[in-house]
């Protein structure tokens, strides 16, 4: 039982592998780096906001949606605007040219998400879900029940970090 355990994880790992690449495809055509979507949404749907509160939403460092927002600066896809209020912020908002990638790019990550699906019935996705909810819940220990997909990638960054600093010599 366990090799079929094993298949099915193997089977898991490379369906996240291939839609990971149809994704950075599409957002490399767009003009986008991975992860700057989430980011672009937020805004869209939150014009005016932080840089704090972005990082909030998506459970990431303030320091990563830093880099990504002076990115997208020079990118042009957005602007960082001085709060009149409190001119210790920074308030952030799309550009005409962002609001069009995110656009353009949303219609293409869901014709991935499509394809990903083709020939399978209503029924067959209610289900399909209902294992990997059942899945996840199985390994959700340890407070990883709540934390947003980014969340979970920077905590593998930092588990790898982690064990490259173990490994150093220590002189």
């Amino acid at each position: 039982m366990e090799s079929k355990y094993q298949d099915i994880v193997n089977n898991m790992s490379k369906l996240t592998l291939l839609h990971r690449i149809h994704i950075q495809k599409m957002a490399a055509a767009n003009g986008l780096y991975p992860g700057q979507l989430p980011i672009l949404e937020y805004i869209l749907q939150n014009d005016n906001c932080t840089q704090k509160e972005i990082a909030e939403h998506l459970q990431v460092s303030p320091a990563s949606v830093a880099t990504s927002i002076k990115r997208m600066q020079r990118s042009g896809l957005v602007e960082k605007i001085t709060d009149k209020s409190d001119l210790r912020y920074n308030r952030i908002t799309l550009t005409d040219m962002g609001r069009k990638v995110v656009t353009k790019s949303r219609k293409d990550f869901n014709k991935v998400d499509k394809l990903l699906f083709k020939g399978f019935s209503d029924d067959e996705i209610k289900e399909l879900c209902g294992y990997f909810e059942r899945m996840i819940d199985n390994l959700s220990s340890e407070g990883y029940d709540n934390r947003s997909f980014f969340s979970l990638v920077a905590e593998i960054k930092t588990l790898v970090k982690d064990k490259s600093k173990e490994d150093e010599p220590n002189g």
